[in-house]
């Protein structure tokens, strides 16, 4: 028996990624070579979160292995019903609907409380490999059509991989609220203290004394790719409130990362075991910057400080088994007079979804492209290849010494395109070719 052909298409760019609410269109193609009978001939549209890990078991030579499946929808269509085609070439268009929020909802009780109650927006496509041997974590979106011939044994599978990203709605489109930290716990106070007597004490003004500086740091908690992550940073003097004094220090170095956590969990409530796959990401990293920044002022960090729009710049999201989340780490090197401290924040960052090229400010669009300059003509000079047509006269001319003479003492002036005399010849007396006369002796016949 022929094995028929079966393929799924999927209409436009196959690289194509969908958001929420989008359509997916195409055809499923069938084609039999002969007569064959259909038991169940069906098309599923279903989005899946898959978990793998291992952990020793009780034999150290072996690992016992964990899987989880998640089904966050599934939609399923008959394509052709229990019957039987002649041999011929078949075709079947679909349509599908990305759905906004996953349909499943799965009871604490019997699947533990790191799983979400209630349906929630559907997590990104989604890859990745832990650490641990075995250790992987997936999901996917596709278009699948299952097929079961009379006479054979399990179903027939064919497969296509759909890329999924939310977007960001039109509405959700502002500008980054700031977050203000103040790290009291890093107050700094200087090393040079001198004794005093009671009465200096007193007597002393409150603004000469050496100053106790609480740092504050201002940075987003929410960002979307392709926005500025503005980071601000305002010392006090809590010794002279109002900077009477109008000291300052110096911004001396600047390092900011990004780090990435994703969270995999198989199993059940008893046994749930846990990978956690970190990565770092040094975005900025800046020395002897030499900015000074008075007290009681706010000094921006950082002007044109980007996420870029990537695959590895995955949204934030919570799913039953995945979770991915991102940290913003600052770390500030600070001079007053002599001394220097350090000031180190960290605080957690969501990723939004991306924002859709439409709604892109036009400063947005065009930070990374730097457009060419406009093309204005000028006169040539002699640093350009000469004008070989005026040194190579067109008509037939005889090799005499006199021609290679003048060959080798003058130039070409292709601003003027009259023959001047140049500094070099234009070409070396190595490279002309000389006639050479070949003496032929005659034969009698």
């Amino acid at each position: 028996m022929a094995v028929p052909t079966l393929r799924v298409l999927i209409d436009g760019d196959s690289d194509r990624t969908y958001g929420q609410g989008d359509k997916v269109t195409g055809r499923v193609a069938f084609i039999a070579e002969e007569q064959v009978h259909i038991n169940s001939f069906k098309l599923i549209f279903a989005g899946s979160c898959i978990t793998r890990t291992t952990r020793p078991s009780t034999d150290s030579h072996t690992r016992k292995d964990f899987e989880e499946r998640i089904r966050f929808f599934s939609y399923e269509r008959e394509v052709v019903p229990r019957s039987t085609l002649s041999p011929n070439k078949y075709s079947w268009t679909f349509e599908f609907t990305f759905p906004e929020t996953t349909q499943q909802s799965y009871n604490r009780l019997t699947r533990g409380a790191h799983y979400l109650r209630e349906p929630h927006p559907l997590p990104p496509s989604f890859q990745i490999k832990t650490s641990v041997p075995g250790g992987a974590a997936q999901i996917a979106y596709f278009v699948q059509a299952r097929i079961t011939l009379g006479g054979s044994k399990g179903a027939w599978k064919v497969k296509q991989n759909l890329s999924y990203r939310p977007t960001l709605r039109e509405n959700s489109l502002r500008e980054p609220n700031l977050t203000t930290g103040v790290l009291y716990g890093q107050a700094w106070k200087s090393a040079n203290r001198q004794s005093r007597s009671t009465v200096d004490k007193v007597l002393r003004r409150s603004s000469n004394r050496p100053p106790s500086i609480v740092p504050t740091i201002l940075y987003p908690e929410k960002i979307a790719p392709g926005q500025h992550i503005p980071l601000f940073i305002s010392l006090l003097n809590t010794r002279d409130r109002t900077n009477e004094a109008q000291a300052e220090c110096v911004i001396d170095s600047l390092s900011v990362t990004i780090s990435t956590y994703s969270t995999i969990m198989c199993g059940h409530t008893l046994t749930q075991p846990e990978d956690v796959v970190s990565k770092h990401v040094y975005c900025i990293a800046r020395t002897n910057m030499n900015k000074a920044i008075a007290f009681g002022k706010t000094k921006a960090l950082t002007s044109n400080f980007r996420l870029v729009n990537d695959a590895e710049c995955v949204p934030t999201f919570r799913t039953y088994t995945i979770t991915r989340r991102y940290v913003l780490g600052i770390t500030i090197g600070i001079k007053f007079k002599d001394q220097v401290f350090t000031v180190r924040h960290n605080a957690p960052l969501e990723i939004l979804p991306r924002i859709p090229p439409s709604l892109l400010p036009s400063s947005i669009e065009g930070d990374d492209v730097e457009p060419l300059p406009v093309y204005t003509p000028r006169e040539p000079s002699r640093e350009f290849a000469p004008d070989y047509e005026s040194i190579c006269a067109l008509s037939r001319t005889s090799s005499t010494s006199e021609s290679l003479t003048r060959w080798t003492t003058t130039g070409s002036s292709v601003a003027s395109g009259s023959s001047t005399p140049a500094t070099e010849p234009s070409t070396p007396a190595s490279e002309v070719d000389e006639p050479v006369y070949i003496r032929q002796g005659l034969v009698a016949t």
